[in-house]
């Protein structure tokens, strides 16, 4: 069997939107003219519901999905890296070749995990809305005199969730736009809360009409802010800041530094003043562990993947417990995944760390070297910013 080369783990909006482009992919080969999805016969054995790798191909050109042979390949293999799609017996990458491929959801192993069960269900939430029941609940809707496109109130959206029996409960309807929210399907208009029930307006970033093109599977969801040019010669000035702190990356990976505990205990007794050995601290007031728990407040959680360079992730991080972002290099990786200054570090390649120190979420950090896969909570007025 040959090796499944598989990028580094993708993050939520790169999965919603390949599972997004898939889903109506699979429509259209299984309905149209030709058919390309049906039972095929090979060597006495039937493959059900499968299509022929070269046929696709064909079929992609010929609808301007893809501009060449070769993107297409690629565009399935990506389709194929999500698990969305495999060769029948598993044998096989994606070939521009008499090969027989198929999709998961047509023969029940797809595997469903959260992320996906919670897209599929926005998704559904959002067409249902669309109908005749749910038109007066979504729709354009006003906030601080501005309009809102696909906009609804937060009591509106519980009531239309237990009226239609998607839901036992209020609070279930609740729990499940809260994980909305916190996957970037759903907003609140001004980013200002978390959802929780009232008069409260939120929209749907998520946009399900849009048709993509398959060719858009390969490309950045958001762009990549540019590299600075003299990144490269900046590392001495970053090891000047490393020893201001206590850094704990290796002389390639110089670009992540912690605070010192002598800041982070003046920081504690609520001083934000000049700190002795180190800046500044970057927040406005003191953070509990309490108001970043508390799931009615302010603080919303985003998932972030950053990918190190040469030098490494870019960032600095303080506090003991919760630890926060005190510096983004505006040139690094970890401002171009989106990471910001006043984040607090939830969870760091899986493991919570919320109420760790900054050494101790230094070394999770650190532990690969490459990636990072970051929960941060970010307080709803950063979020403009």
């Amino acid at each position: 069997m040959e090796a499944d080369v598989r990028n580094l783990e993708p993050t939520f909006a790169e999965k919603a939107r390949a599972l997004l482009i898939a889903d109506k992919l699979r429509e259209i080969m299984h309905q149209g003219k030709p058919i390309l999805i049906r039972n095929r016969n090979y060597h006495l054995r039937t493959y059900n519901n499968c299509f022929v790798g070269s046929e696709v191909v064909d079929w992609l050109l010929q609808k301007g999905e893809v501009p060449d042979r070769n993107t297409a390949v690629q565009c399935m293999r990506k389709l194929q890296s999500f698990n969305i799609i495999h060769h029948v017996c598993d044998d096989h990458l994606f070939k521009d070749a008499m090969l027989f491929y198929r999709f998961r959801k047509d023969d029940g192993t797809f595997p469903m995990d959260r992320d996906t069960s919670v897209l599929f269900r926005g998704k559904m939430m959002y067409y249902s809305l669309k109908t005749s029941s749910g038109q007066s609940v979504l729709g354009v809707k006003t906030h601080h005199n501005m309009q809102h496109t696909d906009a609804f109130w937060a009591a509106d959206m519980l009531n239309w969730l237990v009226r239609e029996k998607e839901v036992q409960t209020r609070q279930e309807a609740v729990a499940i736009c809260r994980e909305l929210l916190e996957r970037n399907i759903i907003r609140h208009v001004s980013d200002d809360h978390h959802f929780k029930d009232g008069q409260y307006l939120y929209q749907f970033k998520q946009d399900f009409t849009r048709r993509y093109r398959l060719a858009e599977v390969m490309t950045p969801l958001e762009p990549i802010l540019p590299r600075s040019l003299s990144r490269q010669s900046s590392t001495s000035s970053e090891k000047e800041r490393a020893n201001s702190g206590s850094s704990t990356g290796t002389p390639k990976k110089a670009a992540f530094y912690i605070g010192n505990d002598e800041d982070d205990t003046k920081e504690r007794s609520g001083s934000q003043g000049s700190l002795t050995n180190g800046p500044t601290s970057v927040l406005l007031r003191p953070v509990t562990l309490d108001e970043l728990r508390n799931n009615q407040g302010r603080y919303t959680q985003k998932h972030i993947r950053i990918v190190s360079d040469a030098v490494g992730y870019g960032m600095v991080v303080r506090g003991d417990g919760p630890t926060y972002i005190q510096t983004v290099d505006p040139g690094g990786p970890a401002a171009a995944a989106g990471v910001k200054v006043r984040q607090f570090v939830k969870a760091v390649n899986g493991t919570d760390v919320l109420e760790m120190g900054h050494q101790e979420v230094a070394k999770f950090i650190l532990a690969n070297q490459e990636v990072c896969n970051l929960v941060v909570l970010q307080h709803g007025r950063d979020v403009l910013h």
